[in-house]
């Protein structure tokens, strides 16, 4: 499979009008003053890595037949503070929302998720040490 992604940068500020190959137009950037215009790049990366691990996440626990409702992700990523400025360290949280859902499980997937299934976490693991903590909320 291979994804595109087009982007135009029209002399404004520091912002780019992307769309992606499968047509979704956003703004990426900040204007001149450096007030967001869209998501700048780096959170464009930690919104992949909490959709990626997120969409793997919900096939696993309906594969184990865990009855989620809902999962809340959140992804902090830590910067070097030196050029090239890579992410160092990100850290995940996941939020569980469900009816008699087994931690054993969650902790399962999210095992497998780090080891073998996210390939956005994969690519960031390249320069960053990653973790992930989650909580189970019954509802």
């Amino acid at each position: 499979m291979t994804h595109r992604a087009e982007m135009t940068w029209s002399g404004s500020g520091y912002v780019f009008d992307a769309v992606t190959g499968g047509g979704v137009r956003l703004s990426i950037g900040s204007d001149e003053n450096g007030n967001p215009v869209g998501p700048r790049a780096k959170e464009l990366v930690c919104l992949g890595l909490g959709a990626c691990s997120g969409s793997n996440l919900i096939t696993l626990m309906k594969k184990m037949r865990q009855d989620v409702e809902r999962i809340d992700i959140s992804v902090e990523a830590e910067q070097a503070d030196t050029d090239p400025m890579v992410f160092t360290k990100v850290v995940m949280h996941y939020r569980l929302y469900g009816r008699g859902i087994d931690p054993a499980k969650v902790k399962k997937a999210l095992d497998y998720i780090d080891e073998k299934y996210c390939g956005v976490l994969h690519m960031v693991n390249k320069t960053a040490s990653t973790e992930y903590t989650f909580e189970v909320v019954e509802v």
